[in-house]
């Protein structure tokens, strides 16, 4: 057997346990940055905070007026940021559940939103076509930069020390690099709903809704390779990498989850893993443990 063969048997497809709370669609799940804890977000306009490894539920928070698209924890864990349909950023200290800040500026739904490395800034991508960077140290609720170049939704953002990169409705990623206020476009051709980025920085995952997940090159924007098998084609869903960049892990409008071989991208695993869409999946740090979450209702642990 070969060794992609071998590493694949141990690929996380056993449900250890579901976490129960959410009233209708979950649309993302996080490990936070050690993997000991996940949050999650959904329809109900609530976030959560649980511990995945016992099945605890922590915390939940509110404010959000409608659906909470997405969530992210800062590197210490102190802090969280969070997005919805209510065009709101939410900042908040994890320990109290309390709203430090809203952040403002967009004028319709945010899709996504995260912090940089240094937990001071956070960046949020909308369906009024601009990204969004906000100061967590400043008392203002103001926009530091707003990047306004895309042709369409902004679905997705991710952070490196010194870029910005989006992906968008409009068939483009587009990075910006902070220090030399530089863009460059990579187009895909097809619509974006989520962008990944490996572990060792070098490429990100793309997923299009023409039911294709593609890697690129971060620095040349060459197409590495293409996955396919699954179908997503209307709903924003996560793609990911496993924590070695082995394997490329993305979740199907039919319930699926599914797995391809990085280098040859064939699907060396799939499994049914909800009864609906699978909106979001996150696999931890380090170990062979993954969070898939749907519109079913339901969040599943899987080792």
């Amino acid at each position: 057997m070969s060794s992609s063969g071998t590493a694949a048997q141990h690929l996380p497809r056993t449900e250890a346990r579901s976490l129960s709370g959410h009233e209708g669609a979950v649309l993302a799940v996080r490990f936070n940055r050690d993997g000991n804890y996940c949050l999650s977000c959904g329809k109900d306009r609530t976030l959560r905070l649980w511990n995945p490894h016992t099945g605890a539920h922590v915390k939940t928070y509110k404010s959000h007026a409608r659906e909470v698209r997405d969530v992210h924890s800062s590197s210490d864990n102190a802090k969280l940021v969070s997005c919805g349909a209510d065009r709101q950023i939410f900042y908040w200290d994890v320990a109290s559940g309390r709203v430090i800040r809203k952040f403002r500026g967009h004028n319709s739904e945010v899709n996504s939103v995260k912090f940089n490395e240094y937990n001071a800034v956070v960046v949020s991508a909308g369906y009024d076509r601009t990204v969004r960077a906000f100061d967590c140290r400043s008392q203002s609720s103001d926009p530091i930069q707003t990047i306004d170049t895309f042709q369409d939704s902004v679905m997705s953002v991710n952070l490196t020390k010194t870029e910005i990169i989006a992906g968008s409705v409009d068939g483009t990623v587009r990075t910006f690099d902070i220090r030399m206020g530089r863009e460059t476009v990579d187009n895909l051709g097809h619509p974006v709903n989520c962008i990944t980025l490996s572990n060792d920085g070098n490429c990100y995952l793309a997923n299009c809704l023409d039911s294709t997940v593609r890697l690129l090159d971060k620095s040349s924007g060459e197409l590495l390779q293409e996955y396919k098998g699954h179908a997503c084609k209307s709903f924003k869903m996560d793609c990911c990498l496993t924590n070695d960049d082995a394997f490329v892990v993305g979740g199907s409008e039919d319930g699926y989850v599914f797995f391809w071989e990085l280098v040859d991208a064939p699907v060396v695993a799939r499994f049914r893993a909800h009864s609906s869409v699978v909106t979001s999946i996150s696999y931890h740090p380090t170990k062979a443990c993954m969070l898939t979450s749907s519109v079913d209702g339901s969040i599943r642990v899987w080792t």
